[in-house]
């Protein structure tokens, strides 16, 4: 397993003894951190990866032993294999001991701290946080109520992480081989992202696993629907019940059954998840207070609490960076 991650060393992105080029491209092409060498020896660090989808596959090693502090990470996920070597990760206020062979992960909105050993050399599976919750909620048919938050250490000798291993490797050969394409790209990093949904514990493990993909009840599945072609609408409950035939109460019950989620929960979810989508494509010239408008919402300071809470920055933080 991971024999062939010596193929990414034909996608190099990094070989230097430089305090400040090492920090700039890792932060570049990894995340924004800060590091300190931890002895008086010198440092050569070697970064190889390549970029697929909304994935990236990064192979690390820093050459000396090191302390590295990672911020709130809110855009993407880490998957972190150990290589050769050991660490000590800590991700918020969990901890894991890293030897050969062994995954840890970073899951946004918690800061993480690495000290590694000169021999250290990890595999790093980044994966965009967007994407990954978009495939989440595509398998539960419904929106997310928080971010997903992966258990700090796997048990790398579980069936989930071994048929991860096997496809990184896989991923190795294909790009050392020469292999690339967007339609490839996109596929093996959609794939990954079922993968590690499906097979690592998260907070959703246990819906995913209750899921049975039984069809929903007529009338809720009638709301839902009636709710997906009218977000940029006002959506009362009276208006969806009086559409389903039912009580205000019976719809209320079916969409806390199945959905898990209460009718306005599920509204203000899939509003915002509309809006966070448009506000990402973002057309030229166009402003948050355009899209909001256009999607029917008037009370901006509210709505922007809740983008808030949801993404963990404004909404005009996620249309600067698409303009950027």
């Amino acid at each position: 397993m991971l024999n062939d991650v010596h193929l990414l060393e034909r996608h190099s992105l990094l070989s230097s003894a430089d305090y400040r080029e090492i920090k700039d491209k890792v932060s570049h092409y990894l995340c924004p951190h800060s590091f300190n060498v931890l002895r008086d020896e010198p440092i050569h660090t070697r970064l190889n990866g390549v970029f697929f989808g909304d994935s990236a596959l990064l192979d690390l090693h820093y050459g000396a032993p090191v302390e590295i502090t990672v911020g709130d990470i809110a855009d993407q996920y880490l998957f972190r294999i150990t290589l050769q070597g050991h660490c000590e990760v800590a991700h918020g206020r969990r901890s894991a001991a890293m030897q050969t062979g062994n995954l840890s992960v970073s899951s946004p909105f918690a800061q993480s701290r690495i000290v590694t050993d000169g021999q250290c050399r990890n595999l790093i599976l980044r994966v965009d946080r967007d994407a990954l919750e978009t495939q989440l909620q595509r398998l539960l048919g419904r929106s997310l109520r928080q971010s997903v938050i992966f258990d700090v250490s796997v048990d790398h000798l579980g069936a989930g992480v071994v048929s991860l291993y096997h496809t990184l490797d896989y991923i190795c050969r294909l790009y050392g081989s020469g292999v690339e394409g967007p339609r490839i790209a996109d596929s093996l990093s959609e794939y990954l992202m079922q993968l590690l949904l499906t097979q690592l514990p998260h907070n959703y493990s246990a819906d995913l696993l209750s899921d049975t993909r039984a069809p929903l009840p007529h009338h809720v599945k009638k709301a839902r629907d009636y709710i997906e072609e009218h977000l940029d609408q006002p959506i009362s409950l009276t208006t969806l019940s009086e559409l389903c035939g039912v009580s205000v109460r019976t719809l209320q019950n079916g969409f806390n059954q199945f959905l898990q989620q209460a009718p306005v929960e599920y509204i203000r979810d899939r509003r915002l998840a509309m809006i966070h989508e448009s506000l990402k494509q973002g057309r030229a010239g166009e402003t948050v207070t355009d899209i909001l408008l256009r999607h029917g919402i008037n009370s901006f300071g509210h709505f922007s609490s809740a983008y808030r809470q949801r993404y963990g920055c404004l909404p005009s933080d996620t249309l600067r960076r698409r303009k950027h």
